[in-house]
């Protein structure tokens, strides 16, 4: 649309051009009328006509052969008005020149060349077609040689700037290209990144709300029936206390054992809320503890981390949790797992290796364990990577960019 509108400009550029040659032939005319001006009327005459259509080839959108019909009309008429007026040769030189610099933007760099030595041709026939009238005029030989072969060997340098001109604009449209392709892959890729991040938060709040669901159910399956049952007792204590102390004695023991039960099940829930001690010591203290509860054998090694926020520490953990859940559940008898953790520059990074039976990632769909982590990670900016074969066990490596809180950092080794 731009190349259209700048190329129309120059046409009717051009036809001011034009008209204001054709004004001043009139003039002439009218002042010594003679066969030779009104041939150069004819001639800005019929140029016009040619630029009119010209004009409206770059209506429809034809710039290339808009562009075309100026260049023969220029060229054309620059020889022709060479033999009428051959004292105006510099004129006729210079519009020969336009044809090849105003096709830089329409026509393809192979085909410019052609445009190149066209120009140069019609300059030379110009100089050509003037030298004879020239010649007879009474002056030096040289300075009528210099007057008319002169011009067109000056356009020579100038077609050579144009040349390269035209290199350096198709090299620098290249590049627009490149990078106009490398945004709308980068807009594609954001596009992308930006639905995946709305599924993984869906996931996560789907996961959040079965995870109070079950949670609800826990305690009213758990804590809460083993404290109605010890208000029960402690009420069936009571009543017997006056006439049977000893069975009464007996019913609040077993009240006892009952509120601790409660207690522990109350405490295993607040664990999996929010363990306290992940709030107390971090990573460095809640991996090793995760570990012992682990129902395979786990060594940890947390080398030189300290304090990172909340939300990390928690994803973290809970990714290491689904980590051990996973190589329990499908690593088999033998299993033996790694935990390490470490501060690599500006990334948190902790790695779950076991020694289980291992999976193929491409043949294998991720199940909801790895799609859990992954979401967990992806809403603290961290990413999963998953390393495993069939036999050779597996690894599990979660990167998050970040750096510890300033805090001094210990090294655990279990």
């Amino acid at each position: 649309m731009l190349a259209r509108i700048r190329l129309r400009q120059l046409i009717f550029a051009l036809l001011i051009a034009d008209g204001v040659l054709m004004g001043l032939t009139v003039a002439v005319a009218f002042g010594r009328p003679t066969v030779w001006v009104f041939a150069m009327l004819a001639l800005l005459a019929l140029e016009g006509l040619v630029f009119v259509a010209a004009l409206r080839a770059a209506g429809r959108g034809g710039c290339e052969r808009a562009i075309t019909t100026i260049s023969v009309s220029i060229w054309t008429g620059a020889l022709a008005a060479s033999w009428l007026s051959p004292f105006t040769l510099p004129l006729h030189v210079v519009a020969a020149l336009i044809p090849a610099i105003s096709a830089i933007p329409y026509v393809r760099r192979r085909r410019l060349l052609l445009y190149c030595l066209a120009t140069l041709a019609t300059t030379f026939g110009c100089a050509a077609l003037a030298l004879p009238v020239i010649a007879s005029v009474v002056a030096p030989m040289v300075a009528k040689y210099l007057a008319t072969i002169g011009f067109p060997a000056v356009t020579a340098p100038v077609l050579l700037v144009v040349w390269h001109t035209a290199a350096t604009l198709g090299d620098m449209a290249a590049i627009a290209r490149r990078n106009a392709d490398a945004l709308r892959s980068s807009q594609r890729l954001l596009a992308e990144h930006a639905e995946q991040l709305s599924c993984s938060r869906a996931r996560l709040v789907a996961a959040t709300d079965a995870e109070r669901r079950r949670l609800e159910q826990d305690l009213h399956d758990g804590a809460q029936q083993q404290l109605v049952a010890v208000a029960i007792t402690l009420r069936l204590a009571g009543q017997s206390a006056a006439t049977d102390p000893a069975a009464s004695i007996e019913l609040i023991g077993e009240a006892g054992e009952l509120l601790q039960t409660a207690i522990a099940e109350i405490r295993r829930l607040a664990q999996g809320i929010y363990p306290p001690l992940l709030a107390r010591e971090g990573l460095q203290g809640a991996l090793p503890a995760a570990a012992d509860r682990s129902p395979v054998p786990v060594r940890v090694r947390v080398d030189g981390i300290g304090r990172y926020r909340p939300d990390i520490e928690t994803a973290l953990y809970y990714c290491c949790l689904e980590a051990l859940q996973n190589s329990a559940k499908h690593g088999g008898p033998t299993t033996r797992v790694t935990v390490t953790a470490h501060q690599h520059e500006a990334a948190l990074l902790v790695s779950i290796t076991d020694t289980g039976c291992g999976f193929d990632p491409a043949r294998d769909t991720d199940g909801t364990g790895l799609t859990n982590m992954r979401d967990r990670l992806a809403v603290i900016g961290g990413t999963l990577l998953v390393d495993s074969a069939p036999g050779r066990g597996t690894r599990l490596t979660a990167t998050v960019p970040t750096r510890p809180l300033p805090d001094a950092p210990e090294t655990r080794d279990r």
